[in-house]
């Protein structure tokens, strides 16, 4: 597994997804997000943007872990973006 560093966190309001980008050791970067239901619900938190944030800061090694394993399954939507959905965390 590389080792990963969160570089930039925003949201896409229009999707509700709160998007970041990792940057590896080799300073390759790759655009990555987690939707507000999917970090929420897994978390079992209530669905806001707030909640979503303050999840993502306390669980951002679990979730990098999640987006590094989409990367290494070269699994980007038609956007580039490594997408984490309900689905993946199940």
């Amino acid at each position: 597994m590389s080792h990963w560093s969160v570089d930039k966190i925003w949201w896409d309001h229009s999707r509700e997804i709160l998007k970041f980008r990792l940057i590896d050791e080799d300073g390759q970067k790759f655009l990555c997000g987690v939707t507000q239901v999917a970090i929420n619900d897994y978390y079992g938190t209530d669905d806001t943007e707030e909640a979503a944030e303050e999840n993502f800061e306390n669980n951002e090694d679990e979730i990098v872990a999640i987006a590094n394993s989409l990367i290494q399954q070269d699994a980007a939507d038609e956007d580039g973006l490594y997408l984490i959905t309900s689905g993946i965390l199940r």
